[in-house]
């Protein structure tokens, strides 16, 4: 009866943690391209350059009054200047960088 039991639990415990883990798959893969990129410049730019491009922070420019054509702005990302680190290996794709650059140019006035 134990046996039993123990038996059920162990197959319920591991069908449950198994759904778990493709909901959040399913969570992930659902994600918009515009959420992706906010998410990826709420975590990579807006220490320095605030969730509207204008917080300034250690010299950070306002984003929000750039004027950088689209391959400008990737190459920034890419390679950084002054006090503003290279972003390439932190965004890992390209994809990600033409993302987070898409993002950047929708926060202009």
């Amino acid at each position: 009866m134990v046996l039993r039991i123990l038996t059920f639990l162990s197959g319920f415990l591991l069908v449950f943690s198994c759904q778990n883990t493709s909901s959040h798959e399913t969570t992930q893969a659902q994600e918009t391209p515009a959420e992706k990129a906010a998410s990826l410049y709420s975590m990579h730019c807006a220490q320095c350059h605030g969730e509207d491009g204008k917080l300034g922070s250690s010299g950070a420019k306002d984003l929000s009054k750039s004027q950088l054509t689209d391959n400008e702005i990737i190459q920034m990302i890419k390679k950084g200047k002054n006090a503003m680190p290279p972003m390439e290996a932190l965004l890992e794709t390209q994809e990600n960088i033409s993302l987070v650059a898409k993002h950047v140019k929708g926060l202009r006035k």
